[in-house]
C-alpha cells in the first residue's frame, strides 16, 4: 500500500516538474496495485486450500 500511496505523490510532484519522474511514479503505482492483486489472489488460494482440505477431513 506504501508504494500505490507514494506512486501517487511523486504523479503529483512531478506534474509540478514539467513531468520529470512521472513514468517512474506510474510504474511503481502499478507495481504496487499488481502486488496487492496477487497477495488477495494468495490469500483467497489459501482459505480455499484450507477450506477444502477441511471438508474431506470432515467427510472421512
Amino acid at each position: 500500500m506504501i508504494t500505490i500511496h507514494a506512486g501517487h505523490v511523486g504523479r503529483f510532484r512531478g506534474r509540478r516538474l514539467d513531468g520529470e519522474g512521472r513514468g517512474l511514479a506510474l510504474a511503481g503505482i502499478l507495481t504496487g496495485w499488481l502486488v496487492l492483486f496477487v497477495c488477495v489472489l494468495a490469500n483467497l488460494a489459501a482459505l480455499g486450500l484450507a477450506v477444502g482440505i477441511a471438508v474431506l477431513v470432515d467427510s472421512v
